[in-house]
C-alpha cells in the first residue's frame, strides 16, 4: 500500500546527527548531502508512483522518495548496487541526504530496490508514462524558480550512450540466438532437434566463431539460415508466445530472405538466402539481451546503444545553468526528431524563446515546430553545402517574412528592396529587380538573379525552405566568434552526465531503453545538484569575504577613535592633518 514519506520533516527524539559536534554537524549540512536533501529530496513528488502499489490495505511501502533518491545517487556516483547499498547503510552523508536522521531507521533489503525497478519498468511499458521524467521536470522547474534563473535562452545537444551489451559479429549473434532457442525447448523437443543443434552446442557462441575461418563464414551463415527457417515454421504453434521465439523470428527476418515465393514441402528450406551486409538495417537486433539497442556509425566508429538528448539554460546573466530536459531514444534517431519532440514540452514548462543547437538539428520539420512554438533557432552550423565562393548566397540578402515564414519582401546586397510574389508552383516565389539598377551594381557578376528576355528585369527564383536556410545561415554567422557562441558549453554538460560511466568511451551499466533513460535522468539530476551546491558554496565564500571586510573596517574605525585624541593631545599643531590620513 502506498504511503507518502514526510517523516523527515519532523525531527525525531533520537536524532543521531544532533549528537555530532557542532563543527562536524555544520560541515555536514554545508556538504553536498545538505544541498541534496534541501534542493532535491524534499522536492520529490511521490504521488506519480502511487500507481505502482496495491490499493487494498497492506504493509506500507518503503518510502518512494528514498528509493528514487538512491537511484539518483547510484547514477550520479556510478555506483554498483552493492556499493549503493553499503553507502546507504554506512555513509552518513548518504543517510543525511535521504532525510534519515537516525542510523537505525529506514532499513530495507536490496531486493526491495530491484522490485521497485521492475514495477517501474513494467508500468512504463504498459502505459508509456515515465514517473521519473515527471520527477525530473517537477524538481527542475522548482529549482529554476527558487534560483530565479532565466530560461528564455536554452541550448541543446545529443550524445551516444552505449548499452551494456557485448559486441558480436553477425555469425556470433546468430549462434547465440540458436543456443537460446535450444535452452527454450522442452526435453522432448530437444531430443527431436538434437542432431540439428549438435554443431552449435559445443561451447559458447564466441568459441564456435573462433573455430571458423574467414572464408568459411558464408557457408555457416547459409546453414544457420536453413535451420532457423525450419525452426520458425515448426515451433510457432507451441512456442509462439515465448520471448526467445520472437527473437528467433525477428533475427531470421532481418538476416535472411526467401529466394522466391515459398510453396509447400521440405524443399522450401533450400530457398533461404543470406542477406548481403548492405541489406541489414541499422535498427536490426544488436544483442539478444537488448532488443531496442541499434547500430550507428559516427566519426568512423560503430556504436551500439542509444542517443541521449540534453537541453539546458544558457542565459549569460544566470549565475549557474541547469539541465532542463533529458530524452533517450535508439541511436538511429535523428537529432531533428528529438528537437521536434522535446521543444513543445520545453516551451510549456519554461519561457523558452531562443534555442541554440549545432547543425544536426536543422530541417523543414524543425522550422515548422519552432515557428509554431514561437522559438528562434540559432544553429552554429548548417547541414548541406554552401554556395560556390564566386557567387552570392541567399544569406547575403535581407528577408522579410510573415508569421508563417512566407517571404513578403527582400533587399539585395546592392540595396534594392522589392516584393516577393507567389510563383506558379506551390511554395515557390519570385522577386523582380530593376535591370538598370542591377547593371550599375558592383556585385552583378556574383548575383544569383537571372535576366529576363522580354522585360528590363532580373528575377530571383526561390522557395520557402531556401529562405529559411538563408535566415539560419545569417543567425549562425552572428553566433560565431569569441563570447558569442552560447551553445559550446553544453559539450561539458554532456561530458558531466556521462562521466560516472567512464566518460565518452564508457558503457552504461544497464540495458534497454527504459533502464538507460532512468540512469541518464538520475545522472542529469546529480549534475544540476552539484552545480547548485557549488553556487551555494560560492555565496557562502562571498559572505565570508564581505564579513571580513566589514569587520576590518569596524576595527579600524574604533582604533582611529582611540588614537586620534592621543595624537591631538601630544601634537596639537598636527592634529588636523592627522585626522585626514
Amino acid at each position: 500500500m502506498f504511503r507518502p514519506n514526510d517523516c523527515h520533516l519532523q525531527p525525531g527524539l533520537f536524532d543521531t546527527f544532533q549528537q555530532l559536534p557542532e563543527k562536524i554537524r555544520q560541515r555536514l549540512e554545508n556538504s553536498w548531502a545538505g544541498t541534496f536533501y534541501r534542493e532535491l529530496f524534499c522536492r520529490i513528488n511521490e504521488s506519480p508512483f502511487a500507481k505502482l502499489y496495491a490499493d487494498k490495505p497492506s504493509r506500507p511501502n518503503t518510502p518512494v522518495n528514498v528509493l528514487v533518491g538512491l537511484e539518483i545517487l547510484k547514477a550520479g556516483f556510478g555506483w554498483s548496487d552493492e556499493e549503493l547499498y553499503d553507502a546507504f547503510q554506512f555513509n552518513l552523508q548518504v543517510r543525511y541526504a535521504l532525510g534519515l536522521r537516525d542510523v537505525g531507521d529506514g532499513h530495507f533489503e536490496l531486493r526491495t530496490l530491484y522490485n521497485f525497478r521492475r514495477r517501474l519498468s513494467r508500468h512504463m511499458q504498459e502505459t508509456g508514462e515515465n514517473p521519473l521524467e515527471q520527477v525530473f521536470a517537477q524538481v527542475t522547474d522548482e529549482q529554476l524558480s527558487a534560483l530565479n534563473l532565466k530560461t528564455g535562452h536554452q541550448r541543446m545537444d545529443s550524445t551516444l550512450v552505449a548499452s551494456n551489451i557485448r559486441q558480436m559479429s553477425r555469425l556470433q549473434l546468430l549462434v547465440e540466438v540458436l543456443q537460446r532457442v535450444w535452452r527454450m525447448l522442452a526435453e522432448g523437443d530437444q531430443a527431436h532437434y538434437a542432431e540439428a543443434f549438435a554443431p552449435y552446442g559445443q561451447g559458447t557462441a564466441g568459441q564456435y566463431c573462433y573455430r571458423v575461418k574467414g572464408d568459411e563464414v558464408p557457408v555457416h551463415l547459409e546453414a544457420i539460415g536453413r535451420l532457423m527457417y525450419r525452426l520458425v515454421q515448426e515451433l510457432k504453434t507451441d512456442y509462439g508466445h515465448n520471448p526467445t521465439y520472437r527473437v528467433l523470428e525477428r533475427v531470421f527476418d532481418e538476416h535472411f530472405a526467401l529466394a522466391e515465393q515459398a510453396g509447400e514441402g521440405a524443399e522450401d528450406i533450400e530457398q533461404v538466402r543470406v542477406k548481403a551486409q548492405g541489406e541489414l538495417s541499422a535498427a536490426s537486433l544488436q544483442s539478444p539481451n537488448d532488443w531496442e539497442a541499434t547500430y550507428r556509425e559516427k566519426g568512423g566508429e560503430g556504436h551500439q546503444g542509444y542517443v541521449a538528448n540534453l537541453a539546458e539554460t544558457c542565459d549569460p546573466e544566470n549565475p549557474l545553468q541547469l539541465i532542463t530536459q533529458v530524452q533517450v531514444a535508439p541511436n538511429v534517431t535523428d537529432d531533428e526528431e528529438l528537437l521536434q519532440e522535446g521543444v513543445p514540452d520545453l516551451k510549456a514548462r519554461t519561457e523558452l524563446h531562443t534555442l541554440w543547437t549545432d547543425g544536426g538539428y536543422n530541417g523543414p520539420g524543425t522550422e515548422a515546430v519552432l515557428r509554431e512554438c514561437e522559438v528562434t533557432h540559432i544553429p552554429t552550423a548548417i547541414r548541406g553545402g554552401r554556395p560556390s565562393s564566386g557567387r552570392l548566397g541567399l544569406d547575403a540578402f535581407t528577408w522579410e517574412t510573415d508569421e508563417t515564414g512566407v517571404p513578403t519582401a527582400v533587399t539585395c546586397p546592392g540595396g534594392q528592396r522589392v516584393a516577393a510574389t507567389p510563383g506558379c508552383k506551390a511554395s515557390r516565389y519570385l522577386a523582380y529587380f530593376d535591370l538598370p539598377a542591377c547593371e550599375m551594381c558592383a556585385l552583378l557578376n556574383q548575383c544569383p538573379t537571372q535576366q529576363l528576355k522580354r522585360q528590363p528585369l532580373r528575377v530571383l527564383r526561390l522557395t520557402i525552405r531556401q529562405v529559411q536556410v538563408a535566415q539560419l545561415r545569417q543567425r549562425s554567422a552572428q553566433a560565431r566568434g569569441p563570447g558569442r557562441n552560447w551553445r559550446a558549453a553544453i559539450e561539458s554538460t554532456v561530458r558531466s552526465v556521462k562521466h560516472p560511466f567512464g566518460g565518452q568511451a564508457g558503457k552504461l551499466p544497464v540495458r534497454g531503453q527504459i533502464r538507460v533513460t532512468m540512469v541518464i535522468i538520475g545522472s542529469a539530476l546529480m549534475v544540476n545538484l552539484r552545480r547548485i551546491w557549488g553556487y551555494e558554496r560560492e555565496l557562502v565564500q562571498q559572505k565570508r569575504q564581505a564579513g571580513g571586510t566589514f569587520l576590518f573596517a569596524r576595527l579600524w574605525y574604533r582604533l582611529q577613535n582611540l588614537v586620534d585624541p592621543w595624537y591631538a593631545h601630544l601634537f596639537p599643531t598636527f592634529a588636523p592633518a592627522l585626522a585626514t590620513v
